[in-house]
């Protein structure tokens, strides 16, 4: 009754802003959301436009943010949420959840611009769902591969064409800008799956914790906030038998930043994080070979390798899942061969992230120019 309370103080509270604050509208699914929409938010914040701030978890740090061109409300994950949704008014309505209008959060019966933002580099066609990025007007593309595979499932199944911004990805900006090597007496494993039951985490998370640790590596797990919520049970196991080690340690926040900066080397299986890990840090990657996690049956129609697969063996090893007795000596060798992969990153760099180091003023620049073709 009382998150039915919020979400309906959340709704009147958005009906009763002024136009002005309806313009730009940013909406937040989870707290994980802040760190991928804030680089944009507070660019449009410093050019003292007004921008409005939804979210649907009590967690989220956007609701903090204090500005005088700034408003920020809870609107919960409830029936209220559907009503936000469906009678939405705003011109701009920004968000990086995807698959709208595919289940219960559906586009406005009013007529609103929606723009989505990427909180990954991974490829749009295979561990998205076949519909996931359809009901957008305008997305905003953190590399080439990702507008050009929705340029082609805009072909191949005769859609209208989306506004297709060639944005970048500040998060990776943040990582290079942050980047220096860690000196560690004990050599730090970054253990960072995706989710799901066919993740490693998963399939074998017990396994690969303990060959990590017995062989004297310290062992940071990163689990995906997906696994926190459908396998709970299983991070309590891990962390009961680990806790008491001085070797290991539980990240709960995919936001953190200290356990990418604090690793010398990351181990997982078809995460993003791979991608941010190897690009941002110039730091080696061992793939657990495991299947892909596919949500797209038909993701062999767009005639594009993914990047999280065309990626793997620039940026690190790849272990089958049969061989984990490898994983050691990989895990050796990979970190005395200092320059094995930093001679290409610059170059991995180019080709697959816009604008980088300049994606906040592009962004900006961008949504100054919607706001200027869109109607009132």
């Amino acid at each position: 009754m009382k998150a039915f309370f919020k979400g309906f103080q959340g709704y009147r509270a958005y009906n009763k802003l002024p136009k002005s604050f309806k313009r730009v509208v940013f909406y937040s699914e989870s707290f994980q959301d802040w760190h991928h929409l804030k680089p944009l938010l507070n660019a449009l914040l410093d050019k003292e436009i007004n921008t409005t701030y939804v979210a649907s978890d009590g967690k989220d740090p956007g609701l903090l943010k204090r500005s005088p061109n700034y408003k920020s409300i809870f609107i919960g994950k409830g029936f209220f949420r559907i009503l936000f949704f469906q009678y939405l008014k705003a011109k701009l309505f920004i968000l990086t959840m995807m698959d709208l209008n595919n289940f219960e959060l559906k586009r406005s019966i009013h007529s609103v611009h929606y723009a989505y933002i990427f909180h990954s580099l991974t490829s749009t066609h295979m561990v998205d769902t076949e519909q996931s990025f359809d009901h957008y007007d305008t997305i905003l593309c953190a590399g080439p591969h990702q507008k050009k595979e929705i340029e082609l499932r805009e072909q191949n199944k005769g859609l209208n064409s989306k506004n297709l911004v060639s944005y970048g990805y500040p998060r990776l900006e943040k990582l290079i800008a942050m980047n220096s090597k860690p000196v560690n007496h004990n050599k730090v494993i970054l253990l960072a799956p995706t989710w799901g039951e066919q993740s490693i985490i998963n399939l074998i998370g017990m396994e690969i914790c303990s060959i990590i640790i017995d062989h004297g590596y310290s062992l940071i797990l990163r689990p995906h906030h997906e696994t926190f919520k459908r396998s709970p049970n299983l991070i309590k196991e891990i962390e009961s038998k680990y806790s008491n080690l001085e070797q290991f340690r539980l990240v709960t926040e995919m936001g953190d930043s200290q356990s990418l900066l604090q690793s010398d080397l990351l181990v997982c299986d078809w995460s993003g994080t791979a991608i941010e890990y190897s690009l941002g840090l110039e730091k080696p990657v061992i793939f657990i070979d495991i299947p892909p996690r596919i949500r797209n049956a038909n993701w062999r129609e767009i005639n594009s390798e993914p990047l999280e697969m065309s990626i793997r063996e620039k940026v690190g090893r790849i272990i089958p899942q049969s061989e984990l007795e490898e994983l050691p000596s990989t895990i050796d060798e990979l970190l005395s061969g200092d320059q094995l992969f930093t001679n290409q990153i610059e170059s991995l760099r180019e080709e697959f992230v816009y604008n980088l180091g300049d994606s906040e003023s592009v962004g900006l620049e961008e949504i100054k120019k919607l706001l200027k073709t869109l109607k009132n």
